[in-house]
């Protein structure tokens, strides 16, 4: 089942880029920390693990790169308790120095019959992600 969302930010692509691949930044704008993430992620192959919060447990998110475009997509499958996503971004400069974010997600669930709570979480996730996403790029920097 997919599960899709575009957002504008403004910020440009790079800054994106960033806070989507720089395991700090990540950990700032969607909370998940690095357990076991290779030194120069991401790149085609390498398998990342971060500890993600789902209400009071601690799961591991298993994280398995499989496309990356520098500045351009990233695609990856994600599995995290009993669900498993095929992860793509897509990022794209808009005019006035912005970056147009498009998430695609195909989404499972490793157990039968609970794909609707798979594609719910998920749904969920994503939306709240790409919402601090935008409001982390678009913070002003300190220099």
């Amino acid at each position: 089942m997919h599960v899709g969302a575009s957002t504008r930010i403004e910020a440009p692509v790079d800054r994106v880029w960033r806070a989507l691949t720089v395991p700090n930044e990540v950990t700032v704008w969607d909370g998940v920390v690095p357990l076991d993430v290779p030194v120069d992620y991401p790149k085609v192959g390498h398998h990342a693990r971060w500890r993600s919060a789902f209400g009071p447990l601690r799961l591991t998110l298993h994280d398995h790169i499989l496309v990356v475009a520098e500045m351009r997509c990233m695609a990856a499958t994600i599995d995290l308790a009993f669900v498993h996503v095929d992860e793509a971004y897509r990022l794209s400069p808009i005019a006035g120095g912005g970056t147009m974010l498009v998430t695609d997600d195909e989404v499972r669930s490793r157990v039968p019959g609970l794909g609707w709570l798979a594609v719910r979480l998920t749904r969920a996730n994503v939306l709240s992600s790409m919402a601090r996403l935008k409001d982390f790029c678009e913070r002003p920097t300190s220099t």
